[in-house]
């Protein structure tokens, strides 16, 4: 069983890995920092991420939202798996033609 210390180092170790995509090897002075350090570090490293996962799912959804206004206009063609509304043809010839937002 770990330590409230040794925990929390791993939890750093795997909360920089998912933030960055590879474990902190040799970037942290762990013989240094007490377990207050410790914690804080844990807390902003989580905040983070959290920021990073909000950020990506945004990106996701406004990719989505182009791929799907572009396969509209027939910039692309469209695929098997998009089954678009009548509104996003029209609103997306609408927005091409200077209409709208």
């Amino acid at each position: 069983m770990l330590s409230p210390r040794d925990n929390l180092i791993s939890l750093i170790s795997d909360l920089y890995k998912d933030l960055h995509g590879f474990r902190p090897r040799g970037l942290y002075n762990w013989e240094g920092m007490d377990i207050d350090d410790l914690g804080e570090e844990a807390d902003y490293l989580e905040h983070l991420l959290r920021e990073h996962i909000v950020a990506t799912e945004q990106e996701r959804i406004e990719e989505d939202r182009r791929w799907r206004e572009e396969i509209a206009l027939g910039v692309i063609p469209p695929t098997p798996q998009v089954q678009l509304e009548p509104w996003e043809v029209w609103e997306a010839r609408a927005e091409s033609a200077g209409y709208g937002a």
